[in-house]
């Protein structure tokens, strides 16, 4: 109870210079904005860049000329007899994603998404979001900034063409079936890609688009259920260059599927060894550098603290406090300085994310991974440096009340 009540005053006391606190306030906010950035886009770089660091894709030569999936899986998904099958394990792979779209009329392609690798397709990445987030349900729809819907006017029998926005009902159907509605998760701003195609793009999860095909009475054959492209994600440990050797293994055995039969692909797109090893190596040397200074500035921190509390140390010692208690005081004050401080760096640096959303940053977040890193770099990095300049300000004598200033 006493230690606790030791704990209370000692953060009250690191407010009573309130210049002195706000100065060091602002300076761990500037010390975690730096940090949270740095961070974030490390963190950043194992979501966005995953597809090429450890994805192999083979993109079919061209919209509707590739074989229907019915073909293919008439050659039980193995055209080459390799193995291959949609969601289920290559050997070396830790997934397979087969993307695959039908048309709806003339205007619209429906594509379907696996959710939990929202940068596995690689036409469309996380960065071309614009608002609202990725599908996760089957009543939820992904589609572009440039898609508009028709509303019919049954009065005057006109039709009014209207932008969707989030959470508006997108329906699927004709004058002589049931809709099919979803919902608007998410608006992507259309990649290079989707501009050149002459149909809009929307997506769907993998669930969704098996209940469209099946349930629906759209009455889709399966010579209309086409691949866009297969993506292959090779196992192994990124960052530690683990799954370079397997991508290279697995785009081989996949090259096969390039060179004729039923399935018509392009070669196997991957990025090469040398180049994403080279990415690697530049990304950890920035980190660790960035860790260093961090961890510098903290403790560079922490001993002008105990500089500025010597006489506060020397009252408390001639007031009888203990070495222990003196300690608690000024790791007190050092640690609302450091949390207060991480606070406002973290709100600041979320808020440039959103205002900057779509524009000068990929994500519109601080990902819980960057915060927490961030935090015990920021942190609870002042804390070693405390513990080992603190031995020499717990030798302060009581004399140095009457030192002058």
């Amino acid at each position: 109870m006493g230690q606790l009540k030791l704990l209370t005053k000692s953060i009250v006391f690191s407010t009573r210079s309130r210049r002195r606190f706000f100065t060091f306030v602002a300076v761990f906010a500037i010390l975690s904005g730096a940090t949270i950035i740095l961070i974030n886009y490390f963190d950043g770089f194992s979501r966005q860049e995953l597809l090429d660091q450890r994805g192999i894709v083979l993109k079919a030569s061209a919209f509707g000329t590739p074989s229907p999936l019915s073909l293919f899986e008439a050659e039980s998904n193995s055209p080459v007899g390799i193995g291959i099958n949609d969601g289920q394990t290559l050997a070396g792979a830790s997934k397979v994603i087969f993307y695959k779209y039908v048309d709806f009329g003339s205007t619209l392609r429906i594509f379907s998404m696996n959710p939990s690798y929202p940068w596995a397709f690689s036409d469309l990445k996380p960065s071309n979001l614009a608002k609202g987030h990725f599908p996760y349900s089957t009543h939820q729809v992904l589609v572009s900034e440039d898609i508009t819907m028709t509303l019919a006017d049954a009065e005057g029998g006109n039709q009014i063409y209207t932008k969707p926005g989030l959470g508006t009902l997108f329906t699927l159907g004709t004058a002589i079936t049931d809709p099919f509605e979803l919902k608007i998760s998410g608006i992507f701003k259309k990649p290079a890609v989707a501009e050149a195609d002459s149909r809009e793009w929307i997506f769907l999860t993998e669930k969704a688009f098996t209940t469209l095909i099946d349930e629906s009475h759209l009455d889709f054959t399966e010579n209309e259920i086409y691949i866009h492209s297969i993506t292959v994600i090779a196992g192994g440990d990124v960052f530690l260059g683990g799954t370079y050797t397997e991508v290279d293994r697995l785009a081989a055995e996949l090259r096969p599927l390039s060179q004729g039969g039923s399935a018509n692909f392009n070669e196997p797109l991957f990025t090469p060894k040398s180049e994403k090893n080279e990415l690697r190596n530049m990304m950890f040397l920035s980190l660790i550098f960035g860790l260093f200074g961090t961890f510098v500035v903290s403790t560079l921190y922490s001993y002008l603290i105990t500089r500025f509390r010597r006489r506060e140390v020397a009252v408390l010692k001639a007031m009888g406090y203990s070495k222990w208690s003196v300690r608690i005081v000024v790791l007190s004050e050092i640690l609302v300085v450091a949390i207060t401080g991480f606070a406002f760096g973290l709100l600041g640096i979320q808020a440039f994310l959103y205002l900057t959303r779509s524009s000068a940053y990929v994500f519109n977040i601080v990902f819980s991974s960057t915060a927490l890193l961030s935090f015990l770099a920021v942190v609870l990095s002042s804390v070693p440096g405390f513990i080992l300049i603190t031995t020499r300000i717990l030798g302060v004598r009581p004399i140095e009340i009457f030192r002058q200033k």
